[in-house]
């Protein structure tokens, strides 16, 4: 028998851990996309089920690394992936999501006015220009699928405040991703956590890598 949408996201969600969803809010999100997703290129993966599977089930993968109340900046976050899931499921989180494409940027405002979601902010821009206002001052910054290992610790580094720690989505490569950066800059990061996992219903093998850096670089900018 065939899941319905909100069927396959709690049952995807209750198999990843997370419990007491808001279906309401994610079968809108869902919803949104798929209409916009005809109109503006945000992502490849525009049918109900990959929507879900693919994207909101995917990002509450890293759900258990954020902490209550932290500040969190999704840096490169396209259609909001994951930093809009990880604020539907916990509103205590203070979210920016940082995007340097128009066209998603005001599908990501309209996300943020139709579901209604206070703690999230939005900024057009790219994640190379830190500003001042924003340098040092998150609990956690998440990568999905976005670059390499260098290219996200020099992105995200500037941004994390002191105790601050890097959330890295990746696919089936991402530990020897990993293993190759660390090999080439030991003394720059420290490794907290790996975790392995398959995406409920697909099967998609995903890497989930926690990590702090040591902040030597922010620490010599002027």
């Amino acid at each position: 028998m065939k899941m319905t949408s909100e069927q396959l996201l709690m049952e995807g969600m209750r198999r990843i851990g997370i419990a007491n969803i808001k279906v309401d809010l994610f079968l809108l999100y869902a919803d949104l996309l798929s209409r916009w997703g005809e109109r503006v290129n945000l992502s490849s993966l525009l049918s109900d089920r990959d929507i879900i599977i693919k994207h909101m089930i995917d990002s509450l993968t890293v759900a258990e690394f954020i902490p209550q109340g932290s500040r969190v900046l999704d840096i490169g976050t396209g259609a909001g992936f994951p930093g809009i899931p990880l604020y539907i499921n916990d509103p205590s989180l203070e979210v920016t999501l940082l995007e340097s494409a128009g066209k998603k940027v005001a599908f990501l405002k309209e996300v943020k006015r139709s579901l209604g979601l206070r703690g999230i902010r939005v900024y057009r821009s790219r994640g190379e220009k830190v500003s001042r206002e924003m340098r040092g001052t998150f609990d956690r910054v998440t990568f999905r699928a976005l670059g390499s290992m260098d290219t996200i610790m020099t992105l995200g580094t500037p941004y994390l405040d002191i105790g601050g720690n890097m959330v890295i989505m990746k696919g089936p490569r991402g530990i020897e991703e990993w293993e190759d950066y660390a090999g080439r800059n030991s003394e720059d990061i420290e490794l907290l956590c790996i975790k392995q996992m398959e995406l409920p219903f697909s099967g998609d093998r995903r890497v989930v890598i926690l990590a702090k850096p040591t902040f030597r670089r922010m620490e010599t900018e002027n």
